[in-house]
């Protein structure tokens, strides 16, 4: 007989944790598990195969349909109205609002497995406050899968043990991205120079105003390269003000949000992640397996990644230690980023899309 799982997760847009979702369930083995994915709102950015179920609580993404959701949510009503099934697993796959309803369950027969893709000692402000309301929540769940032995430590020391905490790393297709990196380079890109790349929402999480300033920075010093962002988000006019305001439109490209972002990362010469907090990074773990060189600030997952700066450069997470990186990165010139390039090469074959699918597999049913 089949596990019958429920993912609910806000959408599947272009977030790292939306991208990770869908390669785990488009991988995982559809004779031994049925899988519903239940987002709140109607979306298909991300493509889905044949025999998984995508449906959506409210028809439309709009003011009243929020509003709805905020009060259903409140009342702990959002799951019995609209999700109610026979499902074996529930998996909250995301932080905060997902947590919250599958916490609400009338499901009394399913296990709860909630994702925690970010490390919440550094994400949440005001730790105290949000340990008093999701402590109760995080009790109704069966475990907590940590995408990061620093996501497990950062959950652990807030919460506790108990429920019992797992690492399950992220699912990456590594055969799609090899394959669509041969793709040609979009023709609104032009290889013109040393090229540093980047991909990710623009949220305050992944800092970009960091990356920017200390790009600017090295300009002035007379470093002479181009970088190129991919990506969408809340942060864009901000972003776009601060480039034109510093007059660096000739040198940083916005080339918004890319569906395949592959033969950017594969055709630039440095992948750059000025990030304050992760999970497990989707953006290095694609970057290992094209083989790239990679600077990254030292947040959740890296050292799983990168190991001790032994596959790409991590530094201290703050802005004069990302300058002096990337600064070092850009003066000692090939020798160092074929070194790493080689290296990132081997331990992105760790990453197989086949053993990370089958580890989290092994787990859904170790639970039942």
């Amino acid at each position: 007989m089949k596990i019958k799982v429920l993912f609910h997760i806000d959408n599947l847009s272009e977030g790292g944790a939306e991208k990770v979702l869908c390669n785990l369930v488009n991988h995982m083995d559809l004779n031994r598990f049925d899988i519903t994915i239940q987002t709140l709102f109607p979306c298909a950015l991300y493509r889905i195969k044949s025999g998984i179920r995508v449906k959506s609580i409210y028809p439309n993404n709009n003011r009243f349909y929020r509003l709805i959701y905020r009060i259903e949510t409140l009342m702990r009503l959002t799951y019995p109205l609209h999700m109610r099934h026979d499902y074996d697993i529930e998996v909250a796959y995301l932080e905060f609002g997902p947590t919250k309803v599958i916490a609400s369950s009338t499901n009394k027969r399913a296990k709860k497995i909630a994702w925690v893709h970010c490390d919440f000692e550094i994400a949440i402000k005001d730790k105290e406050e949000f340990v008093k309301h999701a402590a109760k929540q995080y009790q109704q769940y069966d475990k907590i899968a940590c995408v990061s032995e620093k996501c497990k430590e950062s959950f652990v020391s807030m919460f506790g043990n108990d429920p019992e905490v797992v690492v399950i790393h992220n699912v990456i297709d590594d055969k799609e991205i090899i394959e669509k990196a041969e793709q040609p380079l979009p023709s609104i890109a032009e290889k013109r120079k040393f090229t540093l790349c980047t991909v990710g929402r623009f949220s305050p999480q992944k800092n970009y105003m960091r990356l920017l300033k200390t790009v600017y920075r090295l300009h002035e010093e007379g470093y002479d390269f181009d970088l190129w962002v991919l990506g969408d988000g809340e942060q864009r006019a901000m972003i776009e003000d601060y480039i034109n305001g510093k007059k660096m439109e000739s040198y940083v490209k916005l080339f918004g949000f890319q569906k395949i972002p592959y033969p950017f990362m594969k055709t630039a010469d440095l992948l750059v992640c000025s990030s304050d907090f992760e999970g497990f990074s989707t953006f290095v773990s694609e970057g290992l397996i094209l083989g790239k060189p990679i600077i990254t600030t030292d947040c959740s997952g890296m050292k799983e990644l990168l190991g001790e700066s032994e596959y790409g450069m991590i530094v201290l997470n703050d802005d004069e230690a990302f300058y002096k990186g990337l600064k070092i990165l850009l003066a000692q010139g090939e020798d160092k980023l074929k070194n790493y390039a080689e290296k990132s090469l081997e331990q992105g074959k760790k990453f197989s899309t086949d053993y990370l699918t089958k580890n989290t597999e092994l787990f859904f049913e170790s639970i039942i």
